[in-house]
């Protein structure tokens, strides 16, 4: 079982919602007819938020096998403009700083 398994939906969450902006703007502009992109998104956010509480918790223990984990998840994005490649690789790696420093903030004040 993995131990990342919060944070990898999490993060699934937000690279399949890049994908979903980048193709919806593909033709310049955001319409009504680009919302079955994002149903695949939608049906990500349950789960992905449901578990948010516990990513601190296992970015506070990851491995060198979850993190590996995470990398592959992040590799999995397949966007046709660098820049939205960009966008979506750093705002993974922004999450995951900011579940951390949050694990660590929680800790410093269990002490």
């Amino acid at each position: 079982m993995s131990n990342v398994l919060e944070t990898r939906q999490f993060a699934e969450l937000i690279l399949r919602g890049t994908e979903a902006i980048e193709a919806s703007l593909a033709d310049g502009k955001f319409t009504f007819m680009d919302f079955p992109r994002f149903v695949p998104v939608l049906a990500l956010i349950n789960e992905a938020l449901d578990g948010a509480k516990k990513i601190p918790a296992e970015l506070a223990a990851l491995t060198d096998e979850g993190r590996a984990e995470l990398f592959a998840v992040i590799d999995t994005l397949k966007l046709e403009n660098p820049a939205y490649e960009k966008i979506g690789e750093e705002l993974i790696k922004t999450m995951l700083g900011l579940f951390n420093l949050i694990g660590l903030i929680k800790d410093a004040k269990k002490k």
